[in-house]
């Protein structure tokens, strides 16, 4: 009798639970993505001591393709091609990080999410958190990367290490090893704090001499290379919050170098940069304005690496104020203007940059 109502029991609703275990669950299917993004950009530097005004402009385009098995593994590809109305010859005497003219595969990356863990390896964007006075985010990090995160009470820490290497171009052989703890609390509807330190170690070889920019340099076995090392402690801090309808984001970053040379006074081994911002974009109508002052003393960190929207990479200060429009969805307009000059000197140079951006 037991045997004859089998094949009715398996049919009752409560039953079918059981039957679960005996069919494993159909793993998803791998999906692949594609990004885009797009500069047009229109740049002026003007009042430059000895040289003619430089009137330019600059078009890069950056396809990416990615593979993800699963929200917590995929891979990706990402080319960028450029073309500037100046030529490649003219980029390093003008302290570029990119190439005028010419395309290339900027990124190949492996990216896993074990748990609370993210890793990370091939050549990839900068993956602690930094600013652009440290760090260009058009130049890419090949190495590796690791980051832990844990609820700490109402707020998340984040442990982070990455070691990466060559990530300049024209033959650079620099090894650079970063450690860096972050503390996030809050929400940014109403108030949002972050709190990041690092430790970053440049191990500098074979740095093309057009990087070596404005710091202290000196001849060794036959070759310019940086008077000072450069062992940096990076404090940076974030608020949001919004002001009414408004978002505010206000930053500070400070660096210290503790491996300035012993000739390097003790007042050219420090910087700091100092930002507000209003708004945000992405959706039509909507705008940011932004304003950022900039210290660095000549030998507080590498010029090689930090951003090129400001002429000089160290030994100087300057402002910089832009404002930008949303026109499309992810489509934006920006108008920026910088003044900087030379600690050495008294006289300020001028810089006008008009962008339109597509996002990712």
């Amino acid at each position: 009798m037991k045997k004859l109502l089998l094949p009715f029991v398996l049919l009752l609703p409560g039953a079918a639970g059981a039957q679960e275990q005996y069919f494993e669950e159909q793993s998803p299917s791998p999906r692949f993505t594609f990004q885009w993004d797009f500069l047009a950009r229109y740049d002026k530097i003007y009042q430059l001591r000895l040289r003619p005004d430089i009137e330019r402009g600059r078009f890069e385009f950056r396809p990416e393709i990615g593979l993800a098995f699963s929200d917590r593994f995929r891979i990706a590809a990402r080319a960028v091609g450029d073309y500037g109305t100046d030529t490649n010859a003219e980029n390093a005497r003008n302290f570029d990080n990119y190439t005028s003219r010419g395309a290339s595969l900027d990124r190949l990356y492996i990216e896993a999410r074990p748990g609370p863990v993210t890793l990370l390896a091939g050549k990839f964007g900068m993956p602690v958190v930094a600013s652009e006075m440290l760090w260009d985010k058009d130049i890419q990090t090949p190495g590796g990367a690791a980051a832990w995160e844990t609820p700490a009470g109402a707020s998340l820490v984040t442990l982070a290490a990455a070691g990466f290497a060559n990530p300049q171009k024209g033959g650079d052989h620099t090894r650079i090893i970063v450690g860096q703890a972050v503390w996030r609390w809050g929400d940014a509807s109403r108030l949002a704090l972050e709190g990041s330190a690092a430790y970053w170690h440049y191990d500098v070889r074979d740095l093309p001499a057009a990087y070596l920019r404005q710091n202290y340099t000196v001849f060794e076995n036959g070759q310019l290379v940086y008077l000072s090392n450069y062992h940096l402690v990076d404090a940076l801090v974030r608020a949001r919050f919004p002001a009414g309808p408004v978002p505010v984001t206000l930053s500070f970053d400070y660096i210290h170098n503790f491996g300035g040379a012993a000739s390097v006074e003790a007042n050219e081994v420090n910087a700091y940069e100092a930002t507000v911002a209003l708004g945000r974009l992405g959706t039509p109508g909507q705008w940011r304005f932004f304003y950022t002052f900039q210290y660095i003393e000549r030998d507080a960190l590498p010029g090689a690496y930090n951003t090129d929207d400001w002429w000089f990479h160290s030994w100087a200060e300057g402002h910089r104020v832009g404002a930008a429009v949303t026109v499309l969805p992810n489509v934006f307009v920006q108008g920026a203007v910088v003044f900087q000059r030379r600690l050495d000197r008294d006289t300020w140079l001028n810089r006008i940059m008009v962008d339109l951006v597509k996002m990712f």
